[in-house]
């Protein structure tokens, strides 16, 4: 997902359409197996030949004889100890013979992650974004941000999840030992392995804050719709409404107007309103073409994915009111913008190992309408770019249900 929107890893889906493509390589290498076993087709015919003709000397004393079954256990000690020792060369032909038909079978794709979703598991991941952008537009944090995490998945498709962040930048770190933390629950799973769905709940603790910006948009009701058409092109929506914990909060500030004038009090409810932070919506449209390899770069399975992110939403930029007058009028005020917000082209790749999980993202964040708090106007675009990168890794382990007495 783009720099500041939420995400739930884990894309079974690419496995298993990746599986097709694999079943097709097989084919194609089955295919020059099978030429290369042509030029062996003379020695079989001769085979055949050979054994027909041996088959028909000993047709006359096949029948004039019946067959008989003769179990092992009748065989003498010397008999099945020849048998045995027959075996094993017997298998050694067999063997010889569907290499050279093309036969053999196929080495097995290892699915472990793909058909993860499929059972109950936990994950426990790391991941590493930076430099820090809230819709596409720069922020006051510096350097980077980690966020390590812990997550429940079952198999009906219901999680939970905890997560923790931390900031490179200097200012984070002496205000808070831990700066954030975030719980989500919800419902996330795949149908059909082509349309992925995904609803939940999310609350954000950012610890590093004054009092009133802690209660600001921490709340999101996030619901997320994917679908791969023709294995070619995968189209995802995600809509997050979020709103702030100020607006149910009897909390105040004390703010100073005048040195002989008393503190004036201005509810946290009232000032989130005055800044345009009471809530916010962003829709986000995705677009994305999966490549995948296998046995490649040390992996089982290597995804290299070209992606299009377009990102809709509000963008509440308080401003001061000119020529504020009026007593018992807030002095902020802000534009109620809703809009195109950001363009973020890219790509993403993505190693799979087992229960191993390491991936990886680079996108150009192109932010438009963004406020010129100059001339208190939106620009439309400001023809600005972001470069910024993200990468983490993730172990996943299955939960194995408790053994049943009848075992």
């Amino acid at each position: 997902m783009p720099n500041g929107q939420g995400f739930l890893s884990g894309n079974p889906w690419r496995l298993l359409r990746g599986e097709k493509h694999f079943l097709s390589l097989i084919r194609i290498q089955q295919n020059k197996i099978h030429l290369r076993g042509m030029k062996t087709g003379w020695l079989f015919l001769f085979i055949f030949l050979f054994s027909s003709s041996r088959a028909a000397s000993f047709s006359s004393i096949a029948d004039s004889s019946k067959y008989k079954i003769l179990s092992l256990d009748s065989l003498s000690d010397e008999d099945y100890a020849l048998l045995e020792e027959y075996k094993d060369s017997f298998m050694q032909e067999v063997k010889l013979i569907k290499s050279t038909l093309g036969l053999k079978k196929a080495k097995s794709i290892d699915t472990t992650v793909a058909l993860m979703n499929r059972s109950s598991h936990c994950e426990i991941s790391l991941d590493v974004t930076g430099p820090i952008l809230s819709n596409g537009r720069s922020t006051s944090l510096k350097g980077a941000a980690f966020y390590p995490s812990v997550m429940y998945y079952h198999k009906t498709g219901l999680y939970a999840s905890l997560s923790m962040g931390f900031y490179t930048d200097s200012a984070v770190r002496k205000s808070a030992a831990l700066p954030l933390v975030a719980f989500s629950t919800g419902f996330y799973r795949t149908f059909f392995k082509r349309w992925t769905f995904s609803i939940g709940y999310s609350r954000n603790f950012t610890l590093y804050q004054e009092k009133v910006y802690q209660g600001m948009l921490n709340n999101s009701f996030n619901l997320f719709n994917s679908f791969n058409f023709w294995n070619y092109l995968t189209i995802g929506v995600s809509t997050s409404v979020s709103w702030s914990s100020n607006l149910t909060s009897r909390k105040y500030l004390e703010v100073q107007l005048g040195q002989n004038r008393p503190p004036r009090k201005i509810y946290y409810k009232t000032f989130t309103n005055d800044i345009g932070q009471a809530y916010g919506v962003n829709v986000a449209l995705s677009l994305r073409k999966d490549f995948s390899f296998f046995n490649i770069l040390g992996a089982k399975i290597f995804t290299l994915s070209p992606e299009l992110y377009f990102i809709f939403g509000h963008d509440n930029s308080a401003f001061l009111i000119q020529g504020f007058r009026q007593p018992g009028q807030s002095p902020l005020t802000y534009d109620k913008f809703f809009g195109l917000l950001d363009i973020e082209p890219g790509f993403s790749v993505d190693w799979r190992i087992r229960n191993l999980e390491i991936f990886g993202s680079f996108h150009v964040a192109i932010p438009f309408n963004d406020y010129n708090e100059t001339t208190y106007k939106r620009v439309v675009n400001p023809k600005e770019y972001h470069p910024y990168g993200s990468g983490g890794v993730k172990y996943l382990f299955r939960i194995k249900p408790k053994a049943s007495k009848h075992d």
